[in-house]
């Protein structure tokens, strides 16, 4: 049920990637795969580059992340606030990395595998979008899994030059309501 339900779910958002660019689907167009100048691509080039991401996280890695990204990149958090620039992400990322014992990307299990899609265009780029859940285990032992939605947007060098992420916080909302799932534990 679960992967038929990440079908449905590709299914339907493949078209809503093209159609919510202006232009139209014609027959022209209809056997290139490409819609507005974008089109889907293999995702395995630019998805090294997250599974490189993934194992930066899980060893909370400062240095191995921002290798991944351009000097001047960002990074639009759920909560809409930015990250700028690599400077600003080592100050982030090693904040960030010092509150969690265990971070994991792709946490699902084979029921539950990550859905990746990529797109190109002559205008904007390469785009690879994932859907993952991520799990994270506070210092005080607080454990929680959130479902990600990111999109990742490449330089020509395969460099990261921004990431826009999103997720499900009903989840960590719970977590606060039962007090901060940061705060250590005193022994």
């Amino acid at each position: 049920l679960k992967i038929m339900k990440k079908l449905l779910l590709t299914i339907l958002i493949s078209p809503l990637l093209f159609t919510s660019c202006t232009g139209s689907f014609n027959s022209e167009n209809a056997n290139s795969g490409e819609v507005n100048g974008s089109t889907l691509i293999d995702p395995a080039p630019l998805e090294e580059k997250a599974q490189l991401m993934k194992e930066a996280f899980a060893n909370k890695s400062v240095d191995d992340m921002l290798a991944l990204f351009v000097e001047d990149m960002q990074w639009m958090l759920p909560n809409s606030q930015m990250i700028k620039g690599k400077e600003q992400a080592r100050a982030v990322f090693t904040n960030v990395f010092s509150q969690w014992e265990e971070m994991r990307m792709d946490a699902g299990d084979d029921e539950n595998p990550p859905i990746i899609l990529a797109t190109s265009s002559k205008d904007n780029g390469r785009w690879l979008l994932r859907w993952s859940p991520y799990y994270y285990k506070a210092l005080n032992g607080k454990e929680i899994t959130l479902s990600f939605h990111t999109v990742m947007w490449f330089n020509d060098n395969d460099k990261i030059k921004g990431m826009y992420t999103y997720y499900d916080r009903s989840g960590l909302t719970k977590m606060y309501d039962e007090g901060d799932p940061l705060e250590a534990i005193d022994n």
